[in-house]
């Protein structure tokens, strides 16, 4: 279980009709969908950051497709891992159940807000503006969830984002079926501004 880069903002998010689940990032490291960003169809969707441990994403889906819920996923998750006081993780089923942990040697400052359709969460952020503009902007918002979902990361960089700004981003909506949208920007002055673009693109060509 080796450690990864710190630093990252995620928001986990649900369509309204709860017929899609989706994950969207961004972090001031290269290549953060190779991370922190985990779905799988009629599953779920993880973000694992902070100390990032790929563990979380990959057998927490695991966990899922197996029965158990968020909650419980998670809590085995971390009862296993020594380390876990480091990590950041957030968890989405299909049903809408959720389940959070920001541990207290996640790098500052860090927090987390859960809403009635979305887990907002981050470290090494600039301060709490940054979650809440994520999630108010999210909450405001109508129409196309991935959309929704870069807004959101666009509005959580314009409050101050990563303390070191932002170098890659990424994004993936599941639905019961298959993957919906898999983007990513692995490099890039401004990740998120290039997400959304190709994230319009994909959707003109559709």
């Amino acid at each position: 279980m080796g450690l990864s880069y710190v630093g990252t903002f995620s928001i986990l998010a649900s369509s309204h009709d709860h017929r899609l689940v989706g994950v969207a990032t961004a972090t001031g490291t290269t290549s953060v969908g190779d991370r922190v960003p985990h779905a799988k169809p009629a599953v779920g969707v993880i973000a694992t950051q902070a100390y990032t441990n790929v563990t979380y994403g990959i057998r927490g889906l695991e966990l899922l497709a197996g029965g158990l819920a968020p909650r419980e996923a998670l809590d085995r998750l971390l009862a296993e891992d020594a380390e876990s006081e480091l990590r950041q993780v957030a968890i989405l089923d299909f049903k809408g159940r959720k389940a959070v942990f920001t541990g207290t040697k996640a790098p500052e400052w860090h927090g987390e807000i859960v809403g009635e359709n979305y887990v907002a969460i981050g470290n090494l952020l600039r301060g709490e503006k940054v979650l809440t503009s994520m999630a108010e902007e999210f909450e405001g918002s109508r129409g196309d969830l991935a959309l929704r979902m870069v807004k959101a990361l666009k509005a959580a960089k314009e409050s101050g984002g990563d303390r070191r700004g932002e170098m890659s981003a990424a994004l993936i909506v599941v639905s019961a079926k298959k993957v919906e949208v898999t983007l990513r920007v692995d490099a890039h002055e401004n990740p998120i501004e290039a997400l959304r673009s190709r994230l319009k693109g994909l959707q003109q060509d559709e």
